[in-house]
């Protein structure tokens, strides 16, 4: 499996293995270390997690897979904090003592003194970057974490919070995580206001850029997969794709693609959220070893630029 590199030393899996429903009395943990076993084997070494997942218990059990299986001086553990209480999204956790608070009790519950990556799971444009680059700044230079980004920020925030810390000599943000799949949705389409979906402003600027992007949802949680199969999505995918006519214009170019290179569905919108964007990692969750090795398969293959162009706009050859 290719890397990543990132300033700071750290180094990224081209795939980032989501670990968000370790912890979840719904997954079997036996069942979810299969699954981190198989990402390992084949080459992935990049967990992500935060502190907000099953209520910190996704921590605690990526904590003890990596203990179990002496692993952590290999892994590259992205960790998340600072996410706002479910039921009131719109108070947000950026003050210093949450930013460093959350950090520190995911380090505890992980068994680890340092993460490659810390970040931000939301932000709140109500407050300065001048005030919140100095804390991460100081997580860094403590040795809490390796590097430091951001999850759920708009360009234009992430450009004007680098702006600050070149400017004064601190710690620049190195990535961010945002929905980010062939399939799209509005922040007011998945009902979530505080979620950055990418645009034409977002996708230009991270073009442009070049900036590091870990692509959260790449394959539009299963929404092509069971559309091309005529079975219902879920509630949630539902909400997100549903009512876009070019969600099944793409679809239908998606499964012309499949059956032309002989690749899977879940495989081909991997390498999309990969292949699309030069600096570009899928962050993927699976509940069992077939589906991680169904779009695995990405790792074996590249989507041309024609073939790209094809899926977003019809355009191009297959």
């Amino acid at each position: 499996m290719k890397t990543t590199a990132l300033p700071g030393g750290v180094r990224l899996s081209e795939v980032v293995l989501g670990a968000g429903r370790l912890g979840d009395e719904s997954f079997p943990e036996d069942t979810a270390f299969s699954v981190l076993d198989r990402y390992v084997e084949l080459g992935g070494f990049t967990f992500d997690t935060a502190r907000m997942y099953a209520d910190g218990r996704c921590d605690a059990a990526l904590g003890r897979w990596l203990k179990s299986r002496g692993f952590a001086d290999r892994a590259s553990v992205v960790t998340k904090g600072s996410h706002p209480d479910r039921k009131a999204m719109l108070v947000s956790r950026l003050s210093k003592k949450e930013i460093e608070g959350d950090l520190d009790e995911s380090l505890k519950a992980l068994g680890i003194e340092c993460s490659a990556l810390h970040l931000l799971h939301r932000d709140d444009i109500r407050i300065p970057v001048e005030e919140i680059v100095p804390v991460l700044d100081g997580m860094v230079k403590a040795g809490k974490t390796r590097a430091v980004g951001v999850s759920n920020w708009t360009a234009s925030r992430i450009a004007r919070a680098n702006a600050f810390a070149n400017a004064n000599g601190l710690t620049p943000l190195v990535c961010c995580q945002a929905h980010y799949s062939l399939a799209q949705t509005t922040s007011h389409s998945t009902g979530d206001i505080t979620h950055v979906t990418m645009n034409d402003v977002e996708l230009s600027w991270y073009r442009e850029c070049a900036f590091p992007l870990m692509a959260f949802s790449p394959q539009a949680r299963g929404w092509f997969v069971l559309r091309s199969r005529g079975q219902e999505p879920k509630a949630g995918p539902r909400q997100y794709y549903d009512e876009f006519p070019e969600n099944y214009h793409r679809l239908e170019r998606l499964m012309k693609l499949s059956g032309s290179i002989g690749r899977s569905l879940s495989a081909i919108t991997t390498a999309y959220a990969r292949d699309s964007l030069m600096s570009s990692m899928p962050l993927c969750a699976y509940t069992s070893v077939a589906q991680l090795e169904d779009s695995m398969d990405a790792l074996n293959f590249n989507l041309t630029k024609e073939q790209i162009k094809y899926l977003e706009t019809g355009e191009g050859s297959i």
